[in-house]
């Protein structure tokens, strides 16, 4: 919550005893700091979650976007298929050690070097792929978990306690603006900007379901205008 009368972001306080919560401004005004009702705050807000919920026409057009990026990435990764192209040439080099071998035109000792440089690479080479492919279905998994909560984010939000109001809210919305006590604009969280050519991992899937939600929620607002 930020403070459009005093410039300053907000606190949240509840009083158990009065059983009430309020939002204090960090700033002053007039020389003393501005509470705002949280009940007050909070009843304005299912509407701007009903406003930002990803509706079924714009979650067709983010799964077909999205399907198109990952066919892109699944194309256009380098480092994997360089993977796949060299796994593929180790299983040549073994079989035609086999075939020197049973032919006895290299020893069993240098047989058992060379399938052992070759045993070695395979081994860092397949859990260079299994990591990258595991990454991809991680995010994949996680831009549908993204997108089914942006679709229901407003069924969410009627049906969740106060805490994961505010978690909701968190996710989506990056700062929202209050003016005499009124939500006067919200800002959304930035989205996702991803490079799946990279072999380090994603991080908590939390995480990337939290940046994949905010980017359903920017491509679809972006194509309403």
């Amino acid at each position: 919550m930020f403070s459009e009368d005093t410039g300053t972001p907000c606190y949240v306080e509840t009083h158990p005893r009065k059983k009430i919560s309020y939002y204090r401004t960090k700033g002053k005004f007039n020389g003393g700091q501005i509470f705002y009702n949280a009940r007050d705050i909070d009843e304005q807000l299912p509407a701007i979650i009903k406003a930002h919920t990803v509706t079924e026409d714009e979650r067709a057009g983010i799964e077909e976007l999205f399907e198109k990026w990952f066919a892109g990435e699944n194309k256009d990764n380098t480092e994997l298929e360089q993977a796949k192209q060299r796994l593929a040439k180790l299983e040549r080099m073994e079989k035609n050690l086999q075939e020197l071998v049973l032919e006895e035109q290299i020893s069993r000792g240098d047989f058992k070097q060379h399938r052992m440089r070759i045993e070695a690479e395979r081994a860092n080479l397949k859990d260079m792929v299994e990591t990258i492919s595991s990454q991809r279905r991680f995010a994949r998994g996680d831009f549908e978990t993204a997108l089914e909560t942006a679709s229901t984010l407003d069924f969410l939000y009627r049906t969740s306690n106060n805490d994961n109001r505010r978690l909701l809210c968190e996710t989506v919305f990056r700062q929202v603006r209050i003016r005499d006590g009124k939500i006067v604009n919200v800002e959304r969280n930035h989205p996702l900007r991803v490079d799946l050519h990279s072999s380090e991992r994603f991080g908590t899937l939390t995480e990337w379901s939290a940046r994949f939600l905010t980017s359903c929620f920017y491509v679809a607002h972006s194509s309403r205008g």
